[in-house]
């Protein structure tokens, strides 16, 4: 593969990750969905190496068209949003011409990547397969799951023609990964299970209700991870109240620091979602909730004490090795279970 003839529709962390896996870190172009606009992705940077540089930008549907290999991944919403994706894959397919791979990293319900291919050949003329490519590779995965291609196969193509079941693997896979989850937690080990951790894959696990029908004791499992990741809200609730109450602090004064990095480029936005949602449920109990990171953490820290109505929430074990050894441990409480 190219890496001049290759662009990501979608900027996002995970899709950067799975172009490059691809690609080996080779360079390829980004196009940002929020302006359309082209940029280059260098190898081996990170997403803040991104450049705005007008003088960089080249339109998107330019850009699409010239490209051989063409990653489709703009970030979505916690919910599957159909509306969201085919005002995106429209853009796309528009642009797209007889020759080139489409290669879509969005988890899909079963059926949906079926759905996806005729809007792209009812928008662009072209046929799946034989007018061009198309590849479903959903952020999660190792590797390509599935590869509709008349031509000849490369080394990164997957192995099935069967959408539906690269579909219907990938979900259960996904439901095997999350039910280990479960497991460390009922078996109580010694690694202990943050919060921030705990939610990740909750999109993919929603999409197993409607693939495998709502009421199917598989999508009662998928229900049950769903429903533990809001009672994992209400175990933290009470782990805080547990400690004002020890350090004889009134609720309405007591205020928390919210520690949890979130990458803002996350194509599945979990992270981002499920934060606000704690900030909702801190703010209905206590005087007040500040979203901090490490860093601003680190710097309020060593400038100043933290007083004795405020106390730590820690969501994320990047905590853990930065300022455990430098805060009073009653005024820590983690987000773990």
């Amino acid at each position: 593969m190219k890496n001049t003839k290759t662009v990501l529709y979608g900027f996002s962390t995970e899709g950067i990750t799975l172009v490059n896996s691809i690609l080996k870190n080779e360079s390829f172009m980004i196009v940002d969905e929020s302006t359309r606009f082209a940029n280059p992705y260098e190898k081996s940077s990170s997403h803040q190496s991104y450049s705005n540089d007008i003088t960089d930008l080249i339109p998107g549907d330019m850009q699409i068209n010239s490209s051989s290999y063409v990653f489709f991944g703009p970030k979505l919403k916690i919910g599957s949003d159909w509306s969201f994706i085919t005002f995106h894959l429209k853009y796309v397919a528009g642009n797209m011409r007889k020759g080139q791979h489409f290669i879509n990293l969005l988890p899909v319900e079963i059926g949906k990547n079926e759905q996806i291919i005729e809007v792209i050949e009812a928008v662009s003329g072209l046929k799946a397969g034989k007018d061009f490519g198309y590849h479903y590779f959903p952020v999660g995965s190792a590797s390509v799951m599935a590869s509709l291609f008349e031509g000849k196969k490369e080394p990164w193509m997957g192995q099935t023609l069967d959408l539906n079941k690269a579909e219907e693997k990938f979900l259960l896979d996904a439901l095997d990964a999350f039910t280990e989850k479960f497991r460390r937690v009922w078996l109580k080990g010694k690694q202990q299970i943050f919060y921030s951790y705990y939610i990740k894959g909750y999109y993919t696990i929603s999409l197993i209700p409607e693939s495998f029908g709502k009421n199917s004791p598989v999508s009662g499992l998928s229900k049950v991870y769903m429903k533990s990741a809001d009672d994992f809200v209400v175990y933290i609730l009470e782990k805080i109240k547990g400690r004002i109450k020890e350090l004889s602090i009134k609720p309405t004064k007591a205020s928390v620091y919210l520690v949890w990095d979130v990458d803002s480029y996350e194509l599945l936005g979990e992270s981002e979602y499920f934060r606000a949602k704690l900030v909702e449920r801190l703010n209905e109990f206590f005087s007040q909730t500040k979203l901090v990171n490490i860093e601003r953490l680190e710097s309020y820290i060593l400038n100043y004490q933290l007083s004795k109505e405020e106390l730590l929430l820690v969501c994320d074990e990047i905590f853990e090795n930065r300022i455990k050894d430098k805060v009073d441990s009653q005024k820590i409480v983690k987000a773990t279970i």
